[in-house]
């Protein structure tokens, strides 16, 4: 290339500062252990670009490798570069991975031309490490950080990068911080990216990515956010073949190389173990408004005359540990529907019985399952000591009340569970439940929670699945006279 003159030299510095996309004719890039090659703009980063000039409030969800990264790193390494007092924030999943994105910036700084770099204030950056790259004459800075509990306190800064958000143990901790000092002023701008955790149903970002501005989702518009999605093949050369060809198993390509978003988003389809079209349904078709008395009792349907009634019981281990929770659910022909529940870790044993007793005689006494095994077997015994008149027992003889949830009965009751769910014959609108529902996975063919919650509202309804054939509408009433029925 013809070296250019002091006056070009000065043309093209005021169309960088000008213009981002100029910035590009400069670029080359270069993955470790290659050889640095020029920047190619494949179509969808020329609208990643834009965007990120365009909002304040930016969320992008994503298939691996397509560029996003080292297009945040691209973006932000020129406006240190053309904007006096500057200053970058990038969170990321832990040290390394914050120490890559930074890494980036620090690669196409190395591989502008060399006039570029003769240019005082870009001669010599300075903080340059592991955690900051910059140039001190122009008070400009990026600083990188893991996502920890502090990460973004008390930093200002004029954009701010969550990069790979969906992998953050401290994602929302972290935003509240980082939203709060970009809306301290309109030139300041926050970009959310990441591909999807399939191991988090329900996280944070998912929640605010399904909020954002034309995500598609019935949640668009509840935030300030504006949502982008690129799928696996909006890079050059990736079709089903392509896809097909890539190891692992089909959950993993789903997060890894999505083809639309929803499937993104979705939970596990291999691991799951129930119909993951099936929960999202339920999700979105959730309750938002229901009568909640004490903090702890949530009533969806009250008891109604003609609907049958089952009630379960899972007993956490011990107040602030575990939730205790009793689900009651109705049951009409072949359709049955969680009707109320009890759910709190602050009430002990005796509460907790005496909570479940009353608020099971509103519902005609159902039959009611308790989880002996453990500390459930203090609230069995308080509900045999209160008189509760139709508890579950385990032997003909009526002498062990309750049952023990047992690794093995707790896999055929799964099983059982998944066949009601999956064709829909017991539904469920509380959210915490389904979120439960979306994390039971089949862990080496075992049901297991992948929650934190450690899936105790599910307990109550494999109660229910061991028990729901043997239970039917009470036989109505009959009139003969004279040998003939009347009424």
């Amino acid at each position: 290339m013809e070296e250019l003159t002091k006056t070009e030299k000065l043309e093209a510095i005021a169309k960088i500062k000008a213009n981002p996309f100029e910035f590009l004719k400069y670029v080359k890039i270069q993955e470790p252990g290659e050889l640095r090659v020029d920047y190619i703009l494949w179509s969808h980063l020329i609208e990643f670009y834009r965007a990120l000039h365009l909002h304040k409030f930016l969320i992008a969800v994503k298939a691996k490798q397509i560029g996003i990264s080292w297009g945040l790193a691209i973006d932000k390494l020129r406006e240190i570069m053309t904007i006096p007092g500057w200053s970058v924030l990038e969170i990321s999943k832990g040290l390394s991975e914050s120490q890559d994105l930074l890494g980036k910036s620090r690669i196409v700084y190395q591989n502008l031309p060399e006039w570029m770099k003769e240019i005082p204030e870009w001669r010599k950056p300075l903080p340059d490490s592991t955690e900051q790259f910059g140039f001190d004459r122009l008070g400009s800075v990026i600083q990188a950080f893991p996502s920890t509990e502090t990460a973004g306190i008390g930093k200002t800064a004029g954009s701010v990068v969550h990069d790979e958000a969906d992998f953050h143990e401290f994602f929302k901790t972290n935003l509240g911080h980082t939203m709060a000092t970009v809306a301290d002023a309109p030139e300041r701008r926050l970009v959310v990216v990441s591909t999807a955790d399939k191991e988090k149903p329900d996280s944070d970002f998912k929640k605010l990515y399904k909020g954002a501005v034309g995500s598609g989702f019935t949640e668009a518009g509840s935030n300030p956010f504006h949502a982008l999605f690129f799928p696996y093949n909006v890079r050059p050369n990736r079709n089903k073949e392509w896809l097909d060809a890539q190891p692992g198993e089909d959950w993993q390509k789903e997060g890894n190389y999505p083809k639309t978003v929803e499937e993104a988003l979705s939970p596990l389809s291999k691991l799951s173990c129930f119909n993951t079209d099936i929960l999202q349904d339920l999700w979105d078709n959730a309750f938002t408004e229901f009568e909640t008395r004490q903090e702890i009792i949530h009533i969806f349907h009250p008891p109604q005359v003609g609907t049958v009634y089952m009630a379960g019981i899972d007993v956490g281990e011990g107040v602030g540990l575990d939730y205790s929770v009793l689900s009651i659910v109705g049951k009409r022909g072949l359709s049955a529907e969680v009707a109320a529940v009890i759910y709190s870790n602050k009430i002990g044993t005796d509460s907790f019985a005496f909570e479940s007793d009353k608020l099971c005689r509103t519902y005609y006494n159902p039959l009611l399952v308790v989880d002996n095994i453990g500390v459930g077997r203090a609230v069995a015994d308080k509900l045999v000591q209160l008189g509760y008149p139709n508890l579950y027992y385990q032997d003909k003889d009526n002498r062990k009340v309750g049952f023990a949830l047992t690794r093995p009965n707790k896999r055929e009751l799964a099983s059982k569970l998944v066949e009601l769910i999956n064709n829909k014959s017991l539904i469920t609108r509380w959210k915490p439940q389904i979120k439960e529902l979306m994390e039971y996975q089949w862990v080496n063919g075992y049901p297991e929670p992948t929650g934190k919650t450690h899936g105790d509202t599910i307990i109550p309804l494999l109660f229910y699945a061991m028990v729901h054939d043997s239970i039917s509408p009470p036989e109505k009433a009959r009139f003969f006279v004279d040998g003939k029925r009347i009424w």
